[in-house]
């Protein structure tokens, strides 16, 4: 995706939050139900993601990157991190690393 703004610093140009992952309720509770199996097993099996990190553009709220939040303990970590990642680079080296 190309960019008008690519050397402007992410953070000024695309804001990350979390978002309920897509689906109905019979998919979310399947993936509340996956989740607290996994927790169960010990951590053995990967937990399903319960949120999205989801980045929109500040001006017009066109999504560009949409990634699981993980674990379904702490999905702020994942947040945190990408709002690292905003603050510390460009808009075309973000959307370079994080997108399709």
């Amino acid at each position: 995706m190309s960019v008008p703004d690519d050397d402007v610093p992410a953070v000024q140009v695309l804001v990350a939050g979390l978002e309920v992952r897509p689906g109905g309720r019979l998919v979310r509770g399947a993936r509340l139900l996956g989740a607290f199996v996994a927790e169960l097993v010990l951590g053995l099996l990967p937990a399903p993601s319960l949120f999205d990190v989801v980045v929109t553009r500040r001006d017009d709220g066109t999504e560009v990157v949409r990634v699981p939040a993980g674990d379904t303990t702490t999905p702020g970590e994942m947040l945190r991190f990408v709002q690292e990642q905003l603050e510390t680079r460009d808009v075309g080296t973000f959307l370079r690393e994080w997108g399709d």
